[in-house]
Parts: C-alpha cells; structure tokens; sequence
C-alpha cells in the first residue's frame, strides 16, 4: 500500500466559525463591531506625536481617497497589480487599506531586495504601479526602468515629495471612492494580496491570497485565543509589514480588533525594549533572533516588561531551551504558532498561559490536517512516532502559485479541481501530533532556508552561482547557526579545473554579497567539494548534504575545543 494511503487525518479541536464572504476592505471598517471613529489605531514609534497617529475613522477616509485617485488618477485598473516596496512606515497600513478599496492586487516586496530581485519581483507580478520607501527609491527606480515602468509610474510612500518623485498622497482626490461589495463568488476568486515564497522547491513566486483567505484568518487567529484581541490592546509592529506575519497581524488583524499599534522600522533594541515599558504594550510579536536577544542580552533586565501578555513567536522554528530562558528571565511566557505565506500566515497556535513547551500549538478552528508519512519506519505500526508531511485543508489555502501551474501541480498534487481552500495542500513539514492536540514540527522535506524569518530559496542562489566562470556545479542548503537561532545557507561548489582554489571560498561569498539581499548572503560558508550527491534523475540529494554538513560542523566544534 502506498505510503499516502496511510496518512492520518486530524480536525481543529476549536469549534468552527462562520465566516464572512466580503472583501477585506468591507471586513475591516464596515463589521458591526468596528472600533469609533475617533479610537487610535496605528501610532509612529519613533515619534510618539499626537500629529504621528492615525485614528479609524481617519483610515477609513484615507483609504477611500487615496482608492479614487489609484483608479482615476493613474494608469491601473480593478484587479490590477500594484507593488509596494519599503521598510516598516507609519502610512505602510494606510496605503495597503486603499488598495484594497480599490479592489486592486498589492504584492508586498522585501525592503532588502537589490535591483535584479526586485526586477524578478516586478517581471513575474506584472505590477504596473510601484509605491517605494523614500530609502530604497534609487534600487526602485532602477528596477524600475529595466521593466519598462516609467518614472512617473513610481510613488514614494511618505507623504511628500522626493526629489521629482511625487508622493503616492497626492493623487487622494476630493471624493472618495465607494469600495464595491463583492459577491460571495467574487470574495473565494479575487486575489487581494500577494506575498512572494518559494513553496517546497524552486524560486520565489506570487502567493495569492484571496479576499476570503483575509477575512477567515482574521476571525480564526481570533477564535483560537479571544482573550488576546480586545479593544485594551497595545501591540508593536517590529516585524516588516511586507512579510505575511507582519502583513496579516499589523495591517488588517489590528485594526479589525482596535488594537493600538505602534510602528518601528526596524529593530533597535534600546527603541523596542523602550517602548515596550513606556506605553505599556500588550502584544510583542517576535521572531526567534529577537528571542536569543531576550534570552540572553544584558539590556534586557533594564527594562519593565510584565505589561506583555506573552512572547508570540513565529517565521521560524524556536527552540526550547531559548524559549525557557526568555520565560524565566522576562517573567513573560512564550507561546510559538506555525504558518506559510500559502496559508495566509495562519496553522497553529499556543495560547500564552497554557503555552506547551516546544510545540506549535493547535489547529486553529475550520482546519483539517493530513500527516502522509515519508517513510515506512514513521508508521505507529512500525513502531515510529506517526510523523509524516503536513498537508492542510481549509478557509485560508492560498488560492494558487500566480501564473505558475506547474508549482500548483506541486503544491497540490492531484487534487487540482476547485480553490485553494477546497484542496489539500502540501507544507513540505514533517510534523507530530500529541494526544492534546498539539502540533510539534520535527523535520523538513522542502528545500527553503529560513534566515532569521526570511526566505531563502535555494535555487536562487544556485542559479546566480552557476553563472560564476570558476564554478563547475553548486548546490545550497540551510544550515543551523546556534549562536544566532537561525539557519544560513552555506553553498558546495565543484570547481572549475583552472579556478585558485586556496581562495575561492571568500571570493565567491564576497561575489553572492555583492548581488543579494542581505539575508540570502552565504553566511553558513563555502565548501570546494569533488561531486555533490544527486540522485539517478539528476536531482540534488540535499539530505544526503545537510547530514554532511552536520559532520562538518560536529568536527570543527571538537576541534575547537582541543
């Protein structure tokens, strides 16, 4: 019998939830519970001003103007794409609420990206509109006009202008324009949103998120932990909004919620700990880089943190023993979920009080999960633990893999009839469940790295390493940095017969740093190697690499220790 065969199936213990068929837009300012007009929602950080605060009723009209003038006053239509590249902003929220009353498609692209990745980003969306950070608007123009967008099609997002770049702010007209309802059909079909991943191979491409997908997150992040989403709370958006759990959690789960949230570009410690004492936050989302800095940095017993309810880690994998140390020396529990751009950032969750340590968490409401072993020493029969691939069923399945069937095919397999949230949808996890419930992730059959929270798609840098003259043949994969809580990618390279090999390692590190975006950077090393391991089909045996790795690694810690 087939391995898939013997796939055990598991149901969200929550009770299920009804969900809206609406756009985002409507779901956010027009439910029956929406905050007053005049409660604060989204604060600058930095400048704490009364004049750096933007009330609902505020976003509300923003968001309508500004819709009028994306339609009237540029060359976009509905449905349309438009692309938005910036670090964190206070007008960052502003802007993504008026694309979505103007019924448009926004992709959120990484703030880090140099011209090339952004160029790729640009080709593959079709965006014809960009909104950029005042800071990265050379790379934007750039990119820009490799793709063909001319200059005027590019918009700073601060509210002024940048040398002849007009500011995205003044094409607000004087009317505002009336989001469209959308039909339950359109709701399920239309894509509101797209971040970018590399699923469980190849490169980066367009996640669509739908409408729907939006709306049913909100309510079942909700549903899975009510007592931590009321109108008393205060949250802090360190994370970037161009990544699907900044992007979910800051820009529509906030405001749906009255949270009050204070918004930081970037993370500097002294800022964010300061922060967090003087307005008294409630809601800290991390990443496990930040928790290695609260599990271990001096700074942080300076500072009154008891006003956090817990620590919500996500991105990547937490470890446990980094877990324990924030919780014992914030006097704050940590509570870890599981989530993927392709499920619109939300699988699992911990809530904070009854946080199990080193698990996930449960399956929020109205979702199915489906453990297919990968191999037969995994099966409870057999005397394994019954781990296998995560596949998930439910209201926030992405859609698809924009313009790309051949990823929907891997992402989906044969179940390609229907949407995304009809369809079983392959993780490229290797999960457990105990008999609580609860999720715990145990390994990984997919090929992404994770660095510090950012994607890293092998294949990416393999193809940049490739067109190296020195480099015969190349594979990536993630390996674990500890002292960083984080993996890297390191690269194995067959070098070419004439290539100096005493000083290709650094050669060829310096040559990637020079044309990625610093998380893709090869901070796990370069390795000269004879042959990397492939199988007869000529794929590249990445298991067969990362227990090499391991190896590696394991003999240059012993000795360095002698």
């Amino acid at each position: 019998m087939a391995l898939a065969a013997k796939a055990r199936e598991y149901h969200s213990l929550y009770p299920s939830v009804a969900f809206p068929e609406c756009s985002v837009w409507h779901m956010v300012f027009e439910n029956p519970n929406a905050p007053r007009d005049d409660k604060v929602v989204f604060v600058d950080g930095i400048t704490h001003k009364e004049m750096q605060s933007c009330r609902f009723g505020e976003l509300r009209t923003l968001s309508k103007r500004l819709a009028y003038g994306l339609l009237h006053r540029t060359s976009l239509g509905q449905d349309d794409v438009i692309l938005a590249f910036s670090p964190n902003a206070f007008l960052y929220p502003a802007f993504v609420q008026a694309t979505q009353a103007a019924n448009l498609c926004v992709t959120l692209a990484n703030a880090s990206y140099l011209v090339s990745e952004l160029t790729h980003h640009i080709r593959d969306s079709g965006a014809k509109v960009l909104v950029v950070g005042q800071g990265v608007l050379p790379i934007a123009l750039e990119a820009a006009a490799e793709c063909g967008i001319p200059r005027t099609d590019v918009y700073v997002l601060e509210d002024d202008y940048v040398g002849e770049q007009k500011s995205v702010w003044s094409l607000m007209g004087p009317e505002a324009l009336e989001p469209k309802q959308l039909s339950p059909a359109e709701a399920r079909q239309r894509t509101a949103f797209m971040c970018y991943s590399s699923g469980t191979t190849g490169r980066a491409k367009g996640v669509e998120s739908t409408h729907f997908n939006i709306t049913s997150v909100i309510l079942q992040t909700i549903a899975s932990e009510p007592r931590a989403y009321t109108r008393r709370e205060r949250w802090l958006a360190i994370l970037p909004l161009y990544h699907i759990y900044g992007a979910m959690f800051f820009m529509f789960l906030s405001p749906y919620c009255s949270a009050i949230t204070y918004i930081l570009p970037k993370f500097d410690p002294i800022i964010w700990l300061s922060t967090i004492e003087k307005h008294q936050i409630t809601s800290a989302h991390i990443v496990p880089p930040i928790a290695l800095f609260l599990a271990q940095h001096p700074l942080v017993t300076k500072y009154n943190l008891r006003s956090v309810g817990s620590w919500g880690s996500g991105a990547a994998p937490l470890s446990l023993e980094i877990a324990t140390r924030v919780a014992e020396r914030t006097g704050v529990p940590v509570r870890s979920g599981y989530g993927m751009s392709e499920t619109t950032c939300v699988v699992s969750g911990a809530p904070g009080a009854n946080a199990k340590p080193g698990t996930v968490g449960g399956l929020v409401p109205n979702l199915q999960a489906r453990l297919v072993p990968v191999s037969e020493k995994d099966l409870v029969e057999n005397g394994g633990d019954g781990r296998g691939e995560l596949w998930l069923r439910g209201p926030q399945i992405m859609k698809g893999y924009w313009r790309n069937p051949a990823a929907d095919r891997d992402a989906f397999g044969d179940d390609q009839e229907g949407m995304g949230q009809d369809r079983w949808m392959r993780t490229g996890d290797v999960c457990v469940f105990d008999e609580d419930g609860d999720m715990f992730v145990v390994d990984r059959v997919k090929e992404l790295i994770k660095y510090k929270g950012f994607q890293v798609p092998p294949a990416d840098l393999e193809d940049l390493l490739s067109k190296h003259p020195d480099v015969a043949d190349v594979a990536v994969i993630g390996v674990e940095l500890k002292e960083q809580a984080t993996e890297a990618p390191r690269a194995y390279i067959v070098a070419k017969p004439h290539a100096h090999a005493p000083t290709l390692h650094a050669a060829l590190a310096g040559w990637v740093a020079s044309r990625v975006a610093d998380h893709k950077k090869l901070r796990g090393g370069v390795r000269i190697v004879d042959s990397i391991p492939k199988s007869e089909s000529g794929k590249i045996l990445r298991k067969v690499l990362r227990e090499q790795a391991k190896a590696e690694d394991l003999a240059a810690g012993a000795k360095a220790k002698l």
